[in-house]
């Protein structure tokens, strides 16, 4: 007899947790761009050097990933995710006890970024993998939307930072993070739809052939359930085009143009005459119109990957055109619209391209291919930081790192056309 399908999807659950990691996770690393300027206040370190911190943590972010989904895949996510929220904890903690370079370099550029890989994306979208198929981009949008409100932890810091000082500011993150995140995490996180009778998508047992193949007559590159016969694994997806394709994406359009972004933004606005409590506010407004980017990805379930991550491409560079006109601090509205435009726009095309790269290399080891393509992230995430501090030491000005920027996400948008379906999953998917 045909079980009566429940009204409510425990994959939904799933989400909620990642979207709270995220939300939490990211939250410690998207401060970085408040502490950054406390911390050049305070020691006179040269900006390259200083930003550098950043790019140790996004390099062995990018470098811890692919472990992060392996362990996943091999031991589950509450051990692991657990284990990630204690690390990211007490390297936060100890941060505010830093009193060299070398100290930070050493707890937020490593202990930090392995502890995000372990509770972060890395670890959750191996898990989120699982649970959705023809719900991919939607699941993905609203989970990666916890990057967005991650943000929004910013102004907070800040906040902590002007009446407490940035090293009590350290010490309160380090708080929130196991008190947010262990409860969610201990309580109601699962591996698999399996482990609690279901399928993909919340289709009951028995009813295996409702999960259609309609979403193959656009360019999403998913494979038909019923006939992806070939389990991917990271030795074979390194011999695809299409997996350093994606890689080369990932380092231009986040490696590159987000972290250099995201680490300079604030002292890019404190720099032409904004008080530090006004950036942090245009980062936090950054995070809430992200989300909302992040909420339209069920458009790349419709319209299909390729031109979903292109519009957002778009969008983000002309929210990047916009700092060129910021002279000084005459026109407030315009740090705003740089936000609203360069955060709308990163939050269409990142599920989107996460999305993609499920659709082609979905499975077991989904988790150790797609941290492998996470060391992309990693790789632009040393040179961005870095770079952004760089031009700014040599020409007193950002707007080189700028261009930067742009040109990254014009060649990220250019190759996500060349991208089609692995040769071991169904090749007429793309459209």
């Amino acid at each position: 007899m045909r079980k009566t399908k429940s009204p409510f999807y425990y994959g939904w659950i799933i989400v909620a947790i990642g979207f709270a990691a995220m939300a939490v996770a990211y939250g410690v690393r998207s401060s970085f761009s408040v502490f950054y300027v406390a911390i050049l206040e305070e020691f006179g370190w040269s900006r390259a050097n200083t930003a550098a911190i950043f790019s140790i943590n996004v390099i062995v972010y990018g470098i811890s990933s692919p472990f992060a989904g392996f362990l996943v895949d091999r031991f589950g996510p509450r051990r692991i995710l657990s284990i990630g929220v204690v690390l990211l904890a007490l390297g936060t903690v100890l941060c505010s006890q830093a009193s060299a370079l070398w100290h930070f370099y050493l707890l937020f550029g490593v202990t930090i970024a392995v502890a995000t890989s372990l509770v972060g994306f890395p670890a959750n979208v191996a898990v989120l993998s699982n649970w959705f198929i023809r719900k991919r981009g939607t699941a993905f949008g609203i989970f990666g939307s916890g990057w967005s409100v991650s943000f929004l932890i910013v102004p907070l810091v800040q906040y902590l930072i002007v009446a407490f000082g940035w090293r009590m500011a350290f010490v309160t993150l380090a708080v929130l993070v196991p008190v947010i995140l262990l409860p969610l995490i201990i309580l109601f996180s699962r591996h698999r739809p399996q482990d609690i009778g279901l399928l993909p998508d919340g289709i009951n047992p028995g009813s295996q052939n409702e999960i259609s193949c309609a979403q193959s007559k656009i360019d999403t590159f998913a494979a038909c359930p019923q006939s992806a016969t070939f389990e991917w694994t990271l030795g074979e997806a390194m011999r695809t085009p299409q997996l350093w394709i994606l890689f080369l994406i990932i380092f231009c359009a986040f490696g590159i143009s987000e972290n250099l972004m995201v680490t300079h933004q604030v002292a890019f606005f404190v720099g032409v005459g904004y008080s530090g409590i006004f950036a942090a506010s245009v980062v936090g407004f950054f995070g809430i119109i992200s989300a909302v980017g992040h909420l339209t990805a069920f458009l790349s379930d419709i319209i299909g990957r390729k031109k979903n991550f292109t519009l957002g491409s778009g969008v983000a560079i002309l929210g990047i055109l916009i700092l060129f006109l910021v002279k000084s601090p005459s026109y407030p509205w315009m740090p705003y619209l740089y936000a609203g435009l360069f955060g709308f726009g990163l939050g269409i095309f990142s599920p989107t391209l996460t999305a993609a790269v499920a659709d082609i290399f979905h499975g077991r080891h989904f988790g150790a291919i797609n941290g492998f393509l996470l060391l992309g992230f990693g790789a632009g995430g040393i040179i961005g930081p870095w770079l952004g501090g760089y031009i700014f030491d040599k020409t007193h000005s950002y707007s080189y790192a700028f261009l930067v920027t742009i040109l990254a996400l014009i060649v990220a948008s250019s190759l996500i056309w060349v991208v089609s379906p692995g040769k071991r999953n169904n090749p007429g998917t793309d459209k």
